[in-house]
C-alpha cells in the first residue's frame, strides 16, 4: 500500500515538473508549411537563448498587437551568426548581436518574421519544438 502511494506521488511530481518544462502548442496558419500545418500539435520545451540553435523551430511571443499570442518560426541565426541576406534590409548589422536572434517561416510567402520585424529578443523566446505530436484520430 505504501509503495503504491509513493508511486502515485512520484508520478504527480513528475507531471508537475514536466508542465513547468514542456508544453503542447497548436499550430495556427500556414507560415511553416509544409513542415507544419494548421492544427498540428507540437511538444515544446521551455528554453533560453543560450540553448537556441539555428535550424530549430522556436515558439516566441508575437510582437503583433492582434492575432495569436505566439509565433512559430525556424531559427535562422543566433547571436554571433551572420545576419541572413533576406533580413539585412531591416537591420543594420552584419552579425546578430547578443540577446537577439533571427526567425524566418518555412513558407516565406505567408510568414510574418524577421524579414519584416527585424530581430526577436531573448525575452520573447518561449520554447523550442521537441517533436510534432501525432494527430488524434476520432472514432477509434
Amino acid at each position: 500500500m505504501l509503495a503504491a502511494a509513493c508511486g502515485v506521488a512520484g508520478l504527480a511530481l513528475l507531471a508537475v515538473r514536466l508542465r513547468r518544462t514542456h508544453l503542447v502548442i497548436r499550430v495556427h496558419g500556414a507560415s511553416m508549411a509544409p513542415t507544419l500545418t494548421d492544427g498540428d500539435r507540437l511538444l515544446s520545451r521551455r528554453t533560453d537563448l543560450a540553448e537556441l540553435r539555428s535550424g530549430q523551430i522556436a515558439v516566441v511571443l508575437s510582437p503583433r498587437p492582434t492575432g495569436s499570442k505566439y509565433l512559430i518560426k525556424r531559427v535562422a541565426a543566433v547571436p554571433g551568426d551572420p545576419v541572413p541576406e533576406q533580413v539585412r534590409w531591416v537591420v543594420a548589422d552584419d552579425v546578430v548581436p547578443d540577446g537577439r536572434f533571427v526567425l524566418i517561416g518555412d513558407n516565406t510567402e505567408a510568414s510574418f518574421d524577421s524579414r519584416e520585424h527585424g530581430y526577436f529578443h531573448a525575452a520573447d523566446l518561449h520554447a523550442v519544438t521537441v517533436r510534432k505530436l501525432e494527430r488524434q484520430r476520432h472514432g477509434r
